[in-house]
């Protein structure tokens, strides 16, 4: 279950709706803001939480949550989201997920099939005079 949902939110459809988010959360309507956002308040905060908590809840197989109990699932989403609140995390997250895509793009050209010519000075000059 776990390896198909892993496929299913990694596969290029769903890159391509994380992609158009992120690009309107960075430049909503394609320009910047011009103002900073408004902090949130704790309300606002508490409330996110909670909405996230929830979609996470809903997102688990309801056997898990009957083998685990209600409590347990809540208290490891909970501690999923405060792990993401972590910005060094968060940057190594970052990072890996980078580094599995353009992994799975295959961009990297072996140093042998490079088309980039040699230069001149490294190649073995001909004995003819």
């Amino acid at each position: 279950w776990l390896e198909v949902q892993v496929a299913n939110l990694t596969c290029p459809q769903y890159w391509v709706q994380y992609l158009r988010l992120l690009r309107e959360s960075i430049w909503p309507g394609g320009a910047l803001p011009k103002y900073p956002r408004s902090v949130r308040t704790t309300e606002q905060k508490v409330a996110a939480k909670k909405q996230a908590l929830q979609g996470l809840m809903s997102i688990l197989p309801d056997i898990v949550v009957e083998i685990l109990g209600v409590n347990k699932c809540q208290l490891s989403w909970s501690l999923v989201l405060e792990s993401v609140q972590q910005p060094l995390i968060n940057r190594h997250l970052i990072y890996c997920l980078w580094d599995i895509l353009l992994e799975s793009l295959d961009l990297g050209v072996s140093v042998k099939e490079s088309p980039i010519a040699t230069p001149a000075s490294a190649t073995p000059r001909s004995t003819r005079s």
